[in-house]
């Protein structure tokens, strides 16, 4: 299958990777990528928060930005969104990472059940922009005081024609769709609104039903996603 991986760098690559090893194409064309704001990040850590809570690889990148100053965070509770954030944050160094359950709403779950939540903004979501907000709406109506401090921003990439025609010649089986960000950026492609008939058989697989719930409806009736925000489950639908 040809197989049109949309997520930022670097993890774009490494979907690639898990692609070949499938027996799969991989055609690669970021949408989005991210700027960070360190900045930001160390002003929030001057806050000494006593727990972190991140959502998303990148959040884990910003960190590993920090070098030496990292050192005497790495004690901290980490709540991390899933398995492969949660792999990301080890790999950093930090020993206590709890995983949520793959998305927002689940995570927040987690760090109800494990948080003493009386502890005034002592927990430090690294959130990126835009995001969806079921952490924090989970948290806030449970009454849990969360400080966020917005680390990075994911902005959209855009092609030229010739990387897009690159992309799209021949026509990818299938496209992968990490984010409603991505999502929406896709489906205002040129490819995506002057070749109608292959739209209709091109297979859109979305890591969670919220991400197909952005498309448009003739898109999303088509759309698949797994049964949890996990990018293996993602890739055995292809």
């Amino acid at each position: 299958m040809r197989v049109l991986v949309t997520r930022p760098e670097p993890s774009a690559e490494k979907t690639a990777a898990q692609l070949r090893r499938r027996g799969h194409q991989p055609v690669l064309l970021s949408l989005m990528q991210a700027q960070r704001q360190l900045g930001t990040l160390r002003q929030a850590l001057a806050e000494a928060p006593r727990a972190l809570a991140v959502t998303s690889g990148e959040a884990v990148r910003v960190l590993a930005s920090l070098g030496q100053d990292l050192s005497p965070l790495l004690a901290l509770p980490v709540f991390a969104v899933g398995i492969r954030t949660a792999e990301a944050a080890k790999n950093l160094g930090f020993t206590n990472v709890l995983v949520g359950g793959g998305d927002g709403e689940a995570l927040a779950d987690r760090i109800l059940a494990e948080w003493d939540n009386g502890r005034d903004n002592s927990l430090l979501y690294l959130a990126g922009t835009p995001r969806t907000p079921g952490l924090e709406t989970r948290l806030t109506e449970a009454g849990l005081k969360l400080a966020v401090a917005e680390c990075y921003r994911m902005l959209p990439v855009n092609h030229d024609l010739t990387r897009l025609q690159a992309a799209f010649d021949p026509w990818p089986d299938v496209a992968l769709l990490y984010s409603a960000e991505t999502a929406r950026h896709f489906v205002s492609l040129p490819p995506m609104n002057d070749d109608k008939g292959h739209i209709k058989n091109l297979r859109i697989l979305c890591l969670s039903n919220k991400i197909a719930e952005t498309l448009p409806p003739e898109l999303r009736a088509s759309a698949a996603w797994p049964s949890e925000p996990n990018e293996d489950l993602l890739l055995d639908l292809i």
